[in-house]
């Protein structure tokens, strides 16, 4: 359904985010926005982007998609910091065939970080759906643009999958999360997000996992060690680099199934570990299991031993003061990783039982698998 510019451009506001058409006042922004490094590196705007190519986008790219109804565009509005309404994005829909539209969205980086454009998106798809009448959005995103996912989850946008080398960035294409949101679907996320907690104890900070920590987490899976009593986690294993790694562990926690934590150097914020929950449900969502890998320059140290103290309080503490509530906590280790073995017993794990030849050592040995676990003494139900 095709319209003029500006005249059938609505204006849509929730009182704090107003989405309207681009006006030629927009274009300093505009520039701001395209020029920065975030926008650069995750969207296909020119590169040199010019003065020019914001004033072609609003006076010319943006009325033209309208008149033709091939794209809805909206700029966005939004306070920026110095406390007035300014041009903060552009968020639009983008019609293809059959009832279904894309889509696209890119923020300001003075209004990032804000839930500006969580807001915008919901206003735009309120409209595309009851006043456009489409079916299904879809959205697409670049592996790794962790914001833009957030987004979308944010929204109710199902996640679909990675479809491989689907989008073509400068000449190169990348694989692309699919997602995707139908008019009856509700609104609230599919799945939960975890987001870890910062935890600090007298030497370490455990944080989330950061792309930066790539090298050293490579490293740590590298080593002699770590592989022979990683052998039996096929996902690791085969993984091919650090970055791949702390992906997986980004992943985890976006699809809400665990929790990956950086075990770092309180003073310098070097890794020196990793560690993580997961099967978060159990039998009845009152326990999970612990996994943990220690840097070879870091061992010895006790820092394994201080890290699982800080895990196991933020696991037990109740929901109501910022914790998980658990009531149980368990993990699994080979009978000979004496190291991990001694940790956890340090902590109050109890070793309950042995299954013989059950752990995968090495690239194909079998060696014992121990099992322990720890109850919360203060658990209600």
């Amino acid at each position: 359904m095709a319209g003029t510019f500006p005249d059938d451009v609505p204006t849509l506001t929730d009182g704090v985010v107003t989405l309207r058409a681009h006006e030629p006042s927009d274009v300093d922004a505009m520039v701001e926005q395209c020029t920065d490094p975030l926008s650069i590196e995750w969207t296909n705007v020119p590169v040199p982007f010019a003065r020019a190519d914001a004033v072609h986008y609003a006076t010319e790219f943006m009325p033209a998609g309208w008149r033709s109804g091939s794209e809805y565009g909206f700029a966005i509005e939004a306070e920026h910091p110095c406390g007035e309404p300014r041009f903060a994005g552009s968020v639009s829909l983008r019609t293809l065939a059959g009832g279904v539209a894309e889509l696209a969205y890119g923020l300001h980086p003075a209004v990032r970080g804000r839930g500006v454009c969580g807001r915008a998106v919901t206003l735009l798809l309120d409209w595309g759906f009851e006043a456009r009448g489409f079916d299904v959005v879809v959205w697409y995103a670049r592996v790794g643009n962790w914001a833009s996912r957030r987004v979308a989850w944010a929204n109710g946008f199902s996640f679909d999958g990675t479809v491989a080398k689907f989008l073509l960035h400068r000449g190169v294409r990348h694989d692309a999360w699919l997602g995707s949101l139908r008019a009856g679907d509700t609104r609230e996320p599919k799945s939960r997000w975890n987001v870890e907690p910062v935890l600090e104890s007298e030497r370490l900070r455990l944080r989330p996992n950061r792309e930066s920590d790539a090298t050293r987490f490579g490293e740590m899976f590298a080593d002699p060690r770590s592989r022979h009593f990683n052998g039996r986690v096929k996902a690791v294993r085969d993984v091919p680099d650090g970055a791949a790694l702390i992906r997986r562990n980004l992943e985890g926690s976006a699809r809400g199934d665990r929790y990956n934590w950086c075990i770092a150097d309180r003073d310098t914020d070097l890794m020196v570990g990793h560690i993580q929950l997961f099967d978060l449900e159990g039998l009845d969502d009152t326990e999970a299991k612990l996994g943990y890998a220690v840097h070879p320059d870091a061992r010895g140290r006790g820092v394994l031993t201080e890290a699982l103290r800080s895990v196991v309080e933020w696991s037990f503490r109740p929901a109501a003061d910022g914790g998980l509530g658990k009531r149980r906590l368990s993990l699994t280790t080979a009978a000979s990783n004496k190291a991990s073995r001694h940790a956890v017993e340090q902590v109050g794990f109890i070793h309950i039982g042995t299954e013989p030849k059950s752990f995968t050592t090495g690239e194909s040995d079998f060696d014992d698998m121990a099992i322990y676990h720890r109850l919360n003494p203060a658990w209600n139900p």
